[in-house]
Protein backbone atom coordinates (compact mmCIF):
# COMPACT_ATOMS: atom_id res chain seq x y z
CA UNK A 1 0.00 0.00 0.00
CA UNK A 2 1.08 3.57 -0.60
CA UNK A 3 -0.11 7.16 -0.15
CA UNK A 4 0.78 9.61 -2.92
CA UNK A 5 0.52 13.36 -2.38
CA UNK A 6 0.27 16.15 -4.95
CA UNK A 7 -0.17 19.48 -3.22
CA UNK A 8 -2.87 18.75 -0.65
CA UNK A 9 -4.45 16.01 -2.75
CA UNK A 10 -3.76 12.62 -1.16
CA UNK A 11 -4.59 9.28 -2.78
CA UNK A 12 -4.28 5.99 -0.91
CA UNK A 13 -3.85 2.77 -2.89
CA UNK A 14 -3.50 -0.83 -1.75
CA UNK A 15 -2.97 -4.11 -3.58
CA UNK A 16 -4.39 -7.33 -2.13
CA UNK A 17 -3.95 -10.84 -3.47
CA UNK A 18 -5.77 -14.11 -2.84
CA UNK A 19 -4.06 -16.87 -0.88
CA UNK A 20 -4.76 -19.53 -3.50
CA UNK A 21 -4.72 -19.30 -7.31
CA UNK A 22 -7.87 -19.27 -9.39
CA UNK A 23 -8.59 -21.65 -12.24
CA UNK A 24 -6.30 -21.06 -15.23
CA UNK A 25 -7.70 -18.70 -17.86
CA UNK A 26 -6.54 -16.28 -20.53
CA UNK A 27 -7.74 -13.28 -18.50
CA UNK A 28 -5.81 -12.04 -15.47
CA UNK A 29 -8.23 -11.92 -12.47
CA UNK A 30 -7.68 -8.30 -11.44
CA UNK A 31 -10.30 -5.81 -10.26
CA UNK A 32 -9.89 -2.08 -9.63
CA UNK A 33 -11.99 0.07 -7.32
CA UNK A 34 -11.53 3.85 -7.21
CA UNK A 35 -13.55 6.11 -4.94
CA UNK A 36 -13.58 9.86 -4.36
CA UNK A 37 -14.89 10.29 -0.83
CA UNK A 38 -16.93 13.32 0.16
CA UNK A 39 -14.82 13.66 3.30
CA UNK A 40 -11.78 14.28 1.09
CA UNK A 41 -13.13 17.76 0.37
CA UNK A 42 -14.49 18.27 3.90
CA UNK A 43 -18.09 17.66 2.87
CA UNK A 44 -20.89 15.27 3.67
CA UNK A 45 -23.91 14.04 1.76
CA UNK A 46 -26.98 16.23 2.07
CA UNK A 47 -29.38 13.36 1.39
CA UNK A 48 -30.66 10.54 3.55
CA UNK A 49 -27.70 8.27 2.76
CA UNK A 50 -24.56 9.70 4.34
CA UNK A 51 -22.11 7.18 2.93
CA UNK A 52 -20.82 6.92 -0.61
CA UNK A 53 -23.07 4.84 -2.81
CA UNK A 54 -22.36 3.10 -6.07
CA UNK A 55 -19.43 4.25 -8.19
CA UNK A 56 -20.07 7.33 -10.31
CA UNK A 57 -19.38 7.34 -14.03
CA UNK A 58 -16.23 9.40 -13.52
CA UNK A 59 -14.94 6.92 -10.93
CA UNK A 60 -15.59 3.99 -13.27
CA UNK A 61 -13.61 5.75 -15.99
CA UNK A 62 -10.69 6.28 -13.60
CA UNK A 63 -10.83 2.56 -12.75
CA UNK A 64 -10.34 1.88 -16.45
CA UNK A 65 -7.45 4.33 -16.59
CA UNK A 66 -5.78 2.32 -13.83
CA UNK A 67 -6.59 -1.09 -15.29
CA UNK A 68 -5.49 -0.49 -18.87
CA UNK A 69 -1.78 0.24 -18.29
CA UNK A 70 -1.41 -2.30 -15.48
CA UNK A 71 -2.92 -5.34 -17.19
CA UNK A 72 -0.31 -5.63 -20.00
CA UNK A 73 2.48 -5.72 -17.39
CA UNK A 74 1.08 -8.85 -15.71
CA UNK A 75 2.83 -12.10 -16.62
CA UNK A 76 1.02 -14.96 -18.28
CA UNK A 77 0.41 -17.92 -16.03
CA UNK A 78 -0.22 -15.92 -12.84
CA UNK A 79 -3.74 -16.76 -11.65
CA UNK A 80 -3.93 -15.24 -8.17
CA UNK A 81 -6.93 -12.92 -7.94
CA UNK A 82 -5.70 -9.38 -7.34
CA UNK A 83 -7.66 -6.37 -6.10
CA UNK A 84 -6.58 -2.73 -6.30
CA UNK A 85 -8.31 -0.28 -3.97
CA UNK A 86 -7.73 3.42 -4.59
CA UNK A 87 -9.32 6.03 -2.34
CA UNK A 88 -9.04 9.82 -2.42
CA UNK A 89 -8.39 10.80 1.20
CA UNK A 90 -7.87 14.51 0.55
CA UNK A 91 -8.70 16.83 -2.36
CA UNK A 92 -7.59 20.45 -2.46
CA UNK A 93 -9.58 21.40 -5.57
CA UNK A 94 -6.35 22.30 -7.37
CA UNK A 95 -4.56 19.04 -8.18
CA UNK A 96 -6.62 16.37 -9.95
CA UNK A 97 -6.56 12.97 -8.24
CA UNK A 98 -7.05 10.77 -11.34
CA UNK A 99 -3.47 10.86 -12.65
CA UNK A 100 -2.23 10.58 -9.06
CA UNK A 101 -4.34 7.43 -8.65
CA UNK A 102 -2.73 5.82 -11.71
CA UNK A 103 0.76 6.47 -10.36
CA UNK A 104 -0.27 5.30 -6.88
CA UNK A 105 -1.54 2.02 -8.33
CA UNK A 106 1.73 1.56 -10.19
CA UNK A 107 3.75 2.14 -7.01
CA UNK A 108 1.58 -0.18 -4.90
CA UNK A 109 1.81 -2.92 -7.52
CA UNK A 110 5.59 -2.52 -7.75
CA UNK A 111 5.94 -2.81 -3.96
CA UNK A 112 3.66 -5.86 -3.73
CA UNK A 113 4.38 -9.55 -4.27
CA UNK A 114 2.58 -9.57 -7.62
CA UNK A 115 5.24 -10.38 -10.24
CA UNK A 116 4.44 -7.58 -12.66
CA UNK A 117 7.04 -7.15 -15.36
CA UNK A 118 7.44 -3.35 -15.36
CA UNK A 119 6.60 -0.31 -13.27
CA UNK A 120 3.97 2.10 -14.56
CA UNK A 121 3.13 5.74 -13.84
CA UNK A 122 0.56 8.24 -15.11
CA UNK A 123 0.65 11.95 -15.94
CA UNK A 124 -1.62 14.58 -17.47
CA UNK A 125 -0.29 16.90 -20.17
CA UNK A 126 -1.79 20.31 -20.85
CA UNK A 127 -0.81 23.04 -23.30
CA UNK A 128 -1.01 26.66 -22.18
CA UNK A 129 0.28 29.51 -24.35
CA UNK A 130 1.84 26.96 -26.70
CA UNK A 131 3.81 25.43 -23.80
CA UNK A 132 3.34 21.89 -22.49
CA UNK A 133 2.63 21.55 -18.77
CA UNK A 134 2.96 18.27 -16.86
CA UNK A 135 0.18 17.66 -14.33
CA UNK A 136 -1.37 21.14 -14.61
CA UNK A 137 -3.73 22.43 -11.94
CA UNK A 138 -7.47 22.65 -12.45
CA UNK A 139 -7.16 26.41 -12.89
CA UNK A 140 -4.51 25.99 -15.58
CA UNK A 141 -6.65 23.41 -17.38
CA UNK A 142 -9.35 26.04 -17.95
CA UNK A 143 -7.00 27.78 -20.40
CA UNK A 144 -5.44 24.61 -21.81
CA UNK A 145 -5.93 23.59 -25.43
CA UNK A 146 -5.00 20.00 -24.60
CA UNK A 147 -6.12 17.49 -21.98
CA UNK A 148 -3.99 14.38 -22.49
CA UNK A 149 -3.94 11.57 -19.94
CA UNK A 150 -1.01 9.18 -20.37
CA UNK A 151 0.31 6.10 -18.60
CA UNK A 152 3.21 3.84 -19.37
CA UNK A 153 6.58 2.46 -18.37
CA UNK A 154 10.06 3.91 -18.64
CA UNK A 155 10.30 2.61 -22.21
CA UNK A 156 6.78 2.58 -23.68
CA UNK A 157 3.38 4.27 -23.60
CA UNK A 158 0.57 1.88 -22.66
CA UNK A 159 -2.46 4.18 -22.51
CA UNK A 160 -3.45 7.53 -24.02
CA UNK A 161 -6.77 9.27 -23.52
CA UNK A 162 -7.88 12.86 -23.88
CA UNK A 163 -8.98 15.58 -26.26
CA UNK A 164 -7.61 18.73 -27.83
CA UNK A 165 -8.66 21.90 -29.60
CA UNK A 166 -7.71 21.12 -33.23
CA UNK A 167 -3.99 20.67 -32.62
CA UNK A 168 -1.65 19.46 -35.33
CA UNK A 169 -0.24 15.96 -35.37
CA UNK A 170 3.22 17.34 -34.66
CA UNK A 171 1.98 19.06 -31.50
CA UNK A 172 0.34 15.87 -30.29
CA UNK A 173 3.54 13.90 -30.86
CA UNK A 174 5.48 16.51 -28.92
CA UNK A 175 2.96 16.23 -26.09
CA UNK A 176 3.38 12.46 -26.02
CA UNK A 177 7.16 12.82 -25.92
CA UNK A 178 6.88 15.30 -23.05
CA UNK A 179 4.69 12.88 -21.14
CA UNK A 180 7.05 9.99 -21.83
CA UNK A 181 9.96 11.92 -20.32
CA UNK A 182 7.93 12.69 -17.19
CA UNK A 183 6.76 9.07 -16.87
CA UNK A 184 10.33 7.81 -17.25
CA UNK A 185 11.52 10.00 -14.37
CA UNK A 186 8.68 8.81 -12.12
CA UNK A 187 9.36 5.15 -12.95
CA UNK A 188 13.03 5.54 -12.08
CA UNK A 189 12.09 7.01 -8.69
CA UNK A 190 9.67 4.11 -8.11
CA UNK A 191 12.38 1.56 -8.91
CA UNK A 192 14.62 3.14 -6.27
CA UNK A 193 11.78 2.89 -3.75
CA UNK A 194 11.18 -0.77 -4.64
CA UNK A 195 14.82 -1.62 -4.00
CA UNK A 196 14.48 -0.11 -0.53
CA UNK A 197 11.17 -1.52 0.71
CA UNK A 198 9.67 -3.70 -2.01
CA UNK A 199 8.52 -7.27 -1.31
CA UNK A 200 9.88 -10.34 -3.04
CA UNK A 201 7.96 -11.14 -6.21
CA UNK A 202 6.09 -14.46 -6.43
CA UNK A 203 7.86 -15.57 -9.58
CA UNK A 204 7.53 -19.22 -8.56
CA UNK A 205 3.72 -18.88 -8.72
CA UNK A 206 3.76 -18.36 -12.50
CA UNK A 207 2.39 -21.52 -14.10
CA UNK A 208 2.90 -21.57 -17.86
CA UNK A 209 1.81 -24.38 -20.18
CA UNK A 210 4.63 -26.79 -21.11
CA UNK A 211 6.69 -25.78 -24.13
CA UNK A 212 6.10 -29.19 -25.69
CA UNK A 213 2.37 -28.49 -25.85
CA UNK A 214 2.90 -25.59 -28.27
CA UNK A 215 4.63 -27.93 -30.71
CA UNK A 216 1.81 -30.49 -30.51
CA UNK A 217 -0.90 -27.86 -31.09
CA UNK A 218 0.92 -26.34 -34.07
CA UNK A 219 1.56 -29.75 -35.64
CA UNK A 220 -2.11 -30.73 -35.40
CA UNK A 221 -3.79 -27.45 -36.30
CA UNK A 222 -1.26 -25.85 -38.66
CA UNK A 223 -2.88 -25.89 -42.14
CA UNK A 224 -6.47 -26.00 -40.90
CA UNK A 225 -5.82 -23.05 -38.60
CA UNK A 226 -4.52 -20.96 -41.50
CA UNK A 227 -7.66 -21.76 -43.52
CA UNK A 228 -9.97 -20.99 -40.59
CA UNK A 229 -8.35 -17.59 -40.05
CA UNK A 230 -9.00 -16.72 -43.71
CA UNK A 231 -12.80 -16.98 -43.35
CA UNK A 232 -14.16 -13.48 -43.86
CA UNK A 233 -17.41 -13.69 -41.86
CA UNK A 234 -16.94 -13.36 -38.11
CA UNK A 235 -19.44 -15.97 -36.87
CA UNK A 236 -18.41 -18.75 -39.30
CA UNK A 237 -14.77 -18.02 -38.46
CA UNK A 238 -15.45 -18.38 -34.74
CA UNK A 239 -17.30 -21.65 -35.31
CA UNK A 240 -14.44 -23.00 -37.40
CA UNK A 241 -11.87 -22.08 -34.74
CA UNK A 242 -14.02 -23.61 -32.01
CA UNK A 243 -14.41 -26.84 -33.98
CA UNK A 244 -10.68 -26.97 -34.64
CA UNK A 245 -9.96 -26.44 -30.95
CA UNK A 246 -12.18 -29.40 -30.05
CA UNK A 247 -10.43 -31.47 -32.70
CA UNK A 248 -7.02 -30.68 -31.21
CA UNK A 249 -8.22 -31.68 -27.74
CA UNK A 250 -9.73 -34.91 -29.09
CA UNK A 251 -6.56 -35.91 -30.96
CA UNK A 252 -4.33 -35.18 -27.97
CA UNK A 253 -6.72 -37.16 -25.76
CA UNK A 254 -6.58 -40.14 -28.12
CA UNK A 255 -2.79 -39.96 -28.12
CA UNK A 256 -2.79 -39.95 -24.32
CA UNK A 257 -1.50 -36.41 -23.86
CA UNK A 258 -4.57 -34.73 -22.34
CA UNK A 259 -5.77 -35.36 -18.81
CA UNK A 260 -9.17 -34.22 -17.57
CA UNK A 261 -7.72 -33.23 -14.21
CA UNK A 262 -5.00 -30.70 -13.44
CA UNK A 263 -2.31 -33.27 -12.64
CA UNK A 264 0.76 -33.36 -14.84
CA UNK A 265 1.26 -37.10 -14.57
CA UNK A 266 -0.17 -40.34 -13.15
CA UNK A 267 -0.12 -40.72 -9.36
CA UNK A 268 0.14 -44.13 -7.79
CA UNK A 269 -2.62 -45.12 -5.40
CA UNK A 270 -1.40 -44.75 -1.83
CA UNK A 271 -3.12 -48.00 -0.84
CA UNK A 272 -1.03 -49.87 -3.41
CA UNK A 273 2.21 -48.50 -1.96
CA UNK A 274 1.60 -48.48 1.80
CA UNK A 275 0.05 -51.31 3.78
CA UNK A 276 -0.59 -51.54 7.48
CA UNK A 277 1.25 -54.33 9.26
CA UNK A 278 -0.63 -57.27 10.73
CA UNK A 279 0.68 -59.08 13.78
CA UNK A 280 1.29 -62.38 11.99
CA UNK A 281 2.33 -60.87 8.67
CA UNK A 282 5.56 -62.14 7.21
CA UNK A 283 7.81 -59.77 5.30
CA UNK A 284 8.31 -61.05 1.78
CA UNK A 285 11.39 -60.64 -0.32
CA UNK A 286 11.55 -57.27 -2.03
CA UNK A 287 9.69 -55.42 0.73
CA UNK A 288 11.30 -53.00 3.16
CA UNK A 289 10.44 -53.12 6.85
CA UNK A 290 9.90 -49.59 8.18
CA UNK A 291 8.45 -50.36 11.58
CA UNK A 292 4.66 -50.33 11.33
CA UNK A 293 4.59 -49.76 7.59
CA UNK A 294 5.66 -51.97 4.72
CA UNK A 295 6.71 -50.12 1.58
CA UNK A 296 6.44 -52.13 -1.61
CA UNK A 297 8.96 -51.52 -4.37
CA UNK A 298 7.44 -49.29 -7.07
CA UNK A 299 8.37 -49.55 -10.71
CA UNK A 300 9.99 -46.39 -12.10
CA UNK A 301 8.75 -46.57 -15.66
CA UNK A 302 8.84 -43.30 -17.57
CA UNK A 303 5.35 -41.84 -18.09
CA UNK A 304 4.19 -39.72 -20.99
CA UNK A 305 3.65 -36.12 -19.93
CA UNK A 306 -0.02 -35.19 -19.56
CA UNK A 307 -1.51 -31.77 -20.32
CA UNK A 308 -4.70 -30.36 -18.87
CA UNK A 309 -7.55 -29.43 -21.18
CA UNK A 310 -7.38 -25.83 -19.94
CA UNK A 311 -3.72 -25.58 -20.97
CA UNK A 312 -4.58 -26.88 -24.44
CA UNK A 313 -7.23 -24.17 -24.86
CA UNK A 314 -4.85 -21.45 -23.68
CA UNK A 315 -2.11 -22.62 -26.02
CA UNK A 316 -4.53 -22.90 -28.94
CA UNK A 317 -5.59 -19.28 -28.43
CA UNK A 318 -1.96 -18.11 -28.32
CA UNK A 319 -1.08 -20.07 -31.44
CA UNK A 320 -4.13 -18.64 -33.24
CA UNK A 321 -3.09 -15.10 -32.30
CA UNK A 322 0.44 -15.77 -33.53
CA UNK A 323 -0.78 -17.09 -36.87
CA UNK A 324 -3.20 -14.18 -37.30
CA UNK A 325 -0.50 -11.61 -36.58
CA UNK A 326 1.87 -13.33 -38.99
CA UNK A 327 -0.82 -13.19 -41.68
CA UNK A 328 -1.33 -9.45 -41.14
CA UNK A 329 2.37 -8.54 -40.92
CA UNK A 330 3.73 -10.78 -43.66
CA UNK A 331 0.71 -11.15 -45.93
CA UNK A 332 -0.66 -7.65 -45.25
CA UNK A 333 -4.18 -9.07 -45.10
CA UNK A 334 -6.67 -9.31 -42.25
CA UNK A 335 -9.10 -12.17 -41.75
CA UNK A 336 -11.83 -10.42 -43.73
CA UNK A 337 -9.46 -9.68 -46.63
CA UNK A 338 -8.86 -6.01 -45.81
CA UNK A 339 -5.41 -4.49 -45.88
CA UNK A 340 -3.89 -2.82 -42.83
CA UNK A 341 -5.07 0.65 -43.96
CA UNK A 342 -8.50 -0.32 -45.31
CA UNK A 343 -11.71 0.45 -43.39
CA UNK A 344 -14.79 -1.72 -43.13
CA UNK A 345 -17.79 -0.73 -45.29
CA UNK A 346 -19.79 2.06 -43.66
CA UNK A 347 -23.50 2.63 -44.25
CA UNK A 348 -26.00 5.08 -42.67
CA UNK A 349 -29.79 5.15 -42.91
CA UNK A 350 -32.10 7.89 -41.64
CA UNK A 351 -35.77 7.96 -40.73
CA UNK A 352 -36.17 4.28 -39.88
CA UNK A 353 -38.66 4.97 -37.03
CA UNK A 354 -41.76 6.86 -38.24
CA UNK A 355 -42.93 8.17 -34.83
CA UNK A 356 -39.60 9.42 -33.48
CA UNK A 357 -38.42 12.99 -34.09
CA UNK A 358 -35.26 11.58 -35.57
CA UNK A 359 -33.75 8.13 -36.04
CA UNK A 360 -30.75 6.61 -37.77
CA UNK A 361 -29.08 3.25 -38.25
CA UNK A 362 -25.30 3.20 -38.51
CA UNK A 363 -23.64 0.05 -39.87
CA UNK A 364 -19.92 -0.59 -39.99
CA UNK A 365 -18.97 -4.08 -41.04
CA UNK A 366 -21.01 -6.41 -38.83
CA UNK A 367 -21.55 -3.78 -36.11
CA UNK A 368 -24.81 -1.83 -36.01
CA UNK A 369 -25.88 1.11 -33.82
CA UNK A 370 -29.36 2.62 -33.80
CA UNK A 371 -30.13 6.15 -32.54
CA UNK A 372 -33.42 7.91 -32.08
CA UNK A 373 -34.59 11.27 -30.70
CA UNK A 374 -37.87 12.27 -29.13
CA UNK A 375 -39.18 14.99 -26.83
CA UNK A 376 -41.80 15.08 -24.10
Amino acid sequence: SVMVTDGETIVYCSVCMADTPSDPSDFFPMSVHYQERLSAAGRTSGGFFKREGRAKDHEVLVCRLIDRPLRPTMPKGFYYETQILSWVFSYDGIHSPDCVAVTAAGIAMALSEVPNKQTIAGVRIGMINDQFVVNPTTEQMEDSELDLMMAGTDSAILMIEGFCDFLTEEKLLQAVETGQVAIREICKAIDVLVQTCGKKKMVEAINLPPAELYRHVEDISGDELVKALQIKEKIPRRKALSALEEKVIMILSEQGYVSKDELSGPIENLADIVEEEDEDEVIEDGEVDEGDVHIKPVSRKPHRQLFSEVDVKLVFKEVSSKYLRRRIVEGEKRSDGRSACELRPINSQCGILPRAHGSALFTRGETQVRHWLWSL
